[in-house]
């Protein structure tokens, strides 16, 4: 889910039509031609694959570099928007789109498979390769609609990396039983975790909005 509103946000604070375009372009292709992999996919399959810790491990690592590097390209592009001096090479970090996307994508194609049955494959693919980038479209057009600030939406994006970056060291001790107690792991903390969460995001708008101030001043 984190994956889809980080990508929902690039796609918000990418200005060329012709990029968003080709991003969902890919991503319908994608979605197409991929079908006759992702119905081979069961509940049984994906409860064995996450339950998969080298798999799971995997994701993880991934997740915690795209992490790291949105949140870079977050503070780089902010940076840029507020014309201070950055590198030209951090002017191409708008067209990152992400690596765990992909996951996330196939994912939901899958599941889409599982939950609508009764329907030729190859239609089913065609409309789903369809109506998941016309949604994203219209989440595009929407977020924009409801936060016009260019500045405001990468700082949300900086917050959804960190609160990704949160999750994949919370699930990783719970994963590989980093050093905690077993009561820990078999219970997890949720109300606790919510409330670094609240508290990372609240102190990491407060210090982007003062950010912003000392820019304006």
């Amino acid at each position: 889910m984190l994956a889809w509103f980080s990508f929902v946000l690039q796609l918000s604070i990418t200005k060329q039509r012709v990029t968003v375009t080709l991003f969902l372009t890919a991503m319908a292709l994608g979605l197409y031609f991929s079908y006759s992999y992702a119905i081979e996919q069961s509940y049984d399959k994906f409860k064995a694959i996450t339950g998969d810790k080298i798999v799971m491990g995997n994701l993880m690592v991934f997740q915690t570099i795209e992490s790291i590097m949105g949140m870079l390209f977050s503070i780089f592009l902010i940076r840029m928007f507020y014309r201070e001096k950055v590198h030209k090479i951090f002017r191409w970090f708008s067209y990152f789109p992400g690596i765990v996307i992909v996951p996330a994508v196939f994912y939901t194609e899958s599941f889409l498979f599982l939950s609508v049955p009764g329907v030729n494959f190859q239609i089913l693919a065609l409309i789903i390769s369809v109506a998941i980038p016309l949604i994203l479209i219209g989440l595009r057009i929407l977020t924009q609609k409801l936060v016009p600030e260019y500045d405001l939406r990468l700082e949300l994006k900086f917050i959804i990396h960190t609160v990704q970056l949160l999750v994949s060291v919370v699930l990783s001790i719970a994963l590989f039983r980093l050093p905690t107690s077993s009561n820990y792991v078999q219970e997890f903390p949720m109300y606790q975790s919510l409330a670094l969460l609240l508290l990372t995001a609240v102190f990491g708008s407060l210090g982007l909005i003062r950010y912003k101030l000392k820019g304006k001043s």
